[in-house]
């Protein structure tokens, strides 16, 4: 196109903007709003093997990128289901029955898209999905989706699929007598059905491939190695030997970094910050960990806000560039939390909860852009998978460890990962960007930026001298007179006792000459 072409079609927009009184934010192509889907449960079926389960979606639907809202059935308010077009039902409870007619008279009219999970599947979603369904008595059944298998899941009460017609179906469910072979889910557009799930086995990644299609998601899932627990007295020496190591071995990784809000001028802190720019140059991406927040504190959100950004502008003023955020699920449904200490960044890797404490706890979540799923090792080797190659999960996922004690753990580990057959992602080659009010970090083509200037990967490492320091000197008045006073009385007290001692050494002779002539 003719470069005066171009000028003209820009002139003739701005005119008619100025005319039409259209806003500019229109003329620009917005971020598109994340998925929001409701949540509805009967019980958190506390004391079961279903425990758990509840908060393992949240996580599923955040890696995904979606806001959730949550509420129980006996809770729901009627219309609310109007407001959503994703609707996700939980039933944990064999026993319980809905008794909430608001509910009842809503969902009789609810076109939007379902998923249902769990016990009593709705007539009408049973017969939309065309299926049948019996219930299963207490067994052990073997799952299997994907490339994995899980043989020996036990089960009790499940309903299982004996027939769907025209729905895709998702993986198998087998009984050990062979008595059973079922998918695991079916789908047919909008509509889905979910038997069984419980958090911490097969059934918590297998839900996943349902989600991804009825989310209508359509991004590769990424797989990445996360190191976490890493404190300025961490041991830093072993970290940048873990960095070599995985360096060498062409394995990218993410470490998640505990902040420091005081005395970040101090060596400590300084080599705190070297080493985490060694890390970053050897192919490593750094997360801000979300601080241990005190039981005792009601409200912390401006103070939060200010103390998390102090850190990411420390880093950023030493030109280490952190790509997002390491919290536990609960911090997304904090009202102060998801506020002040994330709103700073639109990347999150997501960890199980472990230590609840909320200030203003909110029944919706914050999503993010980029989240990632949290997974441990050992989880996945409880499971039977077909292939040498570890294939990636339908929701981005990380690998997540403590970072090591000894050198010992570091190379047995390290050998584990190189002998995994996964296939690890780089963090950064994903859209990044953490905000404050005086740093821009984010990331372009794999690449670091602070304020849209490219991050030096190559600054050499600077030793930091060991002698400081920690309690600066308060200043002192009056300190130079009262030195040469010390100084003068010093003199003084010499001068006296050097006189004292010629006059005991004068006084000894004068005693001893006295003595000798009386004797004489």
């Amino acid at each position: 196109m003719n470069m005066h072409v171009k000028i003209m079609i820009r002139t003739l927009i701005v005119t008619l903007v100025v005319i039409l009184g259209i806003p500019l934010s229109f003329v620009h192509a917005s971020k598109p709003e994340p998925a929001h889907v409701l949540i509805i449960y009967d019980s958190l079926a506390k004391g079961t093997s279903r425990e758990g389960n509840i908060e393992a979606l949240q996580r599923l639907l955040a890696s995904f990128g979606v806001k959730v809202t949550e509420t129980t059935m006996d809770n729901y308010k009627k219309g609310t289901l109007a407001k959503y077009t994703s609707v996700i039902a939980v039933r944990n409870a064999n026993e319980l029955t809905i008794s909430n007619t608001d509910y009842i008279q809503d969902f009789a009219s609810y076109e939007g898209d379902y998923l249902h999970i769990g016990v009593q599947l709705p007539s009408k979603i049973q017969t939309e999905l065309n299926l049948t369904i019996q219930n299963a008595n207490e067994q052990f059944v073997k799952l299997s989706i994907g490339q994995f298998s899980e043989p020996t899941i036990h089960v009790s009460h499940m309903p299982y699929i004996v027939q769907a017609m025209g729905s895709i179906q998702y993986g198998s469910i087998s009984s050990e007598n062979n008595d059973m072979d079922t998918p695991y889910a079916v789908r047919h557009d909008g509509l889905a059905y979910v038997p069984y799930y419980e958090k911490g086995n097969l059934s918590e990644i297998a839900l996943a491939y349902v989600l991804k299609d009825w989310l209508r998601v359509t991004e590769q899932g990424k797989t990445y190695l996360l190191f976490k627990e890493v404190y300025p007295f961490s041991d830093l020496p072993l970290l940048e030997k873990m960095a070599d190591k995985l360096y060498s071995a062409g394995i990218p990784f993410i470490v998640s970094v505990r902040p420091v809000f005081h005395n970040t001028d101090y060596p400590a802190m300084q080599r705190y910050l070297e080493t985490l720019k060694y890390v970053q140059s050897h192919n490593g991406s750094i997360l801000v960990n979300t601080p241990v927040v005190s039981s005792t504190i009601q409200e912390i959100g401006p103070e939060l806000k200010a103390q998390m950004e102090l850190f990411v502008d420390v880093l950023a003023d030493y030109e280490i560039a952190p790509l997002g955020l390491g919290a536990e699920m609960y911090w997304t449904y904090d009202q102060q939390y998801s506020e002040y200490g994330m709103g700073s960044f639109d990347s999150a890797v997501l960890f199980p909860n472990e230590n609840i404490r909320h200030r203003s706890q909110s029944d919706s979540s914050k999503s993010f852009s980029s989240s990632v799923y949290t997974i441990q090792l050992d989880f996945l080797e409880q499971f039977e998978h077909t292939g040498k190659v570890i294939e990636r999960f339908p929701m981005s996922t990380a690998l997540v460890y403590n970072f090591f004690e000894t050198e010992a753990e570091l190379d047995q580990n390290v050998q584990a990962y190189i002998d995994s057959w996964i296939t690890f992602d780089d963090y950064k080659s994903v859209p990044h960007n953490v905000q404050t009010q005086a740093n821009t970090i984010s990331t372009h083509n794999g690449m670091f930026e602070i304020n849209g200037h490219s991050v030096d990967l190559n600054n050499a490492y600077r030793t930091v001298s060991p002698e400081y320091s920690y309690k600066p000197e308060p200043e002192k008045s009056f300190e130079t007179l009262f030195s040469i006073q010390n100084k003068i009385f010093i003199v003084l007290i010499l001068l006296t006792l050097f006189a004292f001692g010629i006059m005991f050494i004068i006084g000894y002779r004068l005693y001893k000459r006295k003595y000798l002539n009386r004797r004489r």
